[in-house]
């Protein structure tokens, strides 16, 4: 990827899945004490809310499988769980796949004007793609360093 954006946020992508690949699927569905997710949902929750400001906002075609919303979507939990959840070597697939098809779509459409306009939960406004995939860059390291924090607090 040429635009320091798009590097980014490919960058910080792949060092979460680099972070997680050794992580077995049963320390994945650990819960810590006083948390309310684990890491699989947390990398779970990446890819949905990637899908939909990397492209459900910027009008390509979205690949949510099944059940993912489901499972996580702002606001969901593991404890509320009740659909079997992928594994996490498939979400990690999902996750690599997901980022490549960022970097093949949207590089060339960066600057491309997104209709209508976005206005986040928080009240901040997305104009352009460029924008959507600078705020997901935030999105996805504040959602690696939860999973960091969850993987100190499970390796006993």
């Amino acid at each position: 990827m040429s635009n320091f954006v798009a590097k980014q946020l490919g960058f910080v992508r792949r060092q979460a899945i680099d972070y997680v690949r050794n992580i077995n699927d049963s320390a994945s569905e650990i819960i810590p004490t006083g948390l309310k997710n684990n890491i699989k949902w947390n990398l779970g929750h990446m890819y949905v809310i990637h899908e939909k400001f990397a492209f459900q906002l910027t009008g390509e075609e979205t690949k949510y499988p099944a059940n993912f919303s489901k499972l996580f979507e702002s606001g969901t939990k593991p404890s509320d769980w009740n659909i079997e959840p992928p594994t996490l070597s498939q979400i990690i697939e999902l996750l690599t796949e997901q980022i490549e098809r960022v970097e093949s779509v949207l590089l060339s459409k960066l600057k491309e004007e997104i209709n209508p306009h976005y206005k986040s939960s928080t009240g901040l406004t997305f104009t352009n793609v460029e924008q959507l995939l600078g705020f997901l860059i935030y999105h996805e390291a504040m959602h690696f360093a939860t999973i960091k924090n969850i993987k100190s607090l499970i390796d006993f």
